[in-house]
């Protein structure tokens, strides 16, 4: 008896496992060096979205959404949730204002994959691009930017 309790304690452990800590890691880029919008065109975007205040920043999804659900959260408040498609033709999905006080969350409910955009990286750049990839490692790209690329 007491041998099929220490087999059955010694299944149980081996059975056993950590928990699965699946943070999706991101490529970061920083870049600057690409042509943007003049002056006048990204007031009157940063205006449309009400994002002048230096305490906001622009999330730009860009490309291979295909109509998922996406929301983003900051501080526990929801900044942004919709269903979001790349246009083909210019690359960007959809545009949305976040507080870069705290760190935002990015959550993709199609591929269950959430990215943690880090607040003291988004406090130095206005526009941040986030590009879902579809193959390797890394499930997004994110790209830091002070220049907005044109969006139509």
């Amino acid at each position: 008896m007491k041998q099929i309790l220490l087999f059955a304690a010694a299944l149980l452990l081996v059975m056993c496992k950590s928990a699965s800590l699946d943070e999706s890691v991101a490529q970061v880029h920083h870049r600057d060096d690409f042509e943007g919008l003049n002056p006048d065109q990204t007031t009157k975007v940063l205006k449309e979205l009400e994002a002048t205040d230096d305490k906001y920043s622009v999330l730009v999804f860009t490309q291979n959404y295909k109509g998922e659900k996406v929301i983003a959260t900051t501080a526990g408040k929801r900044m942004y949730t919709n269903y979001i498609k790349s246009n083909k033709k210019t690359g960007v999905a959809a545009k949305a204002r976040i507080e870069n006080t705290a760190n935002t969350r990015v959550y993709d409910n199609l591929t269950k994959k959430e990215i943690v955009i880090d607040s003291e990286e988004a406090k130095k750049h206005k526009f941040i691009y986030l590009k879902k990839n579809l193959e390797g490692d890394t499930p997004y790209t994110i790209t830091y930017s002070n220049t907005l690329k044109p969006l139509k």
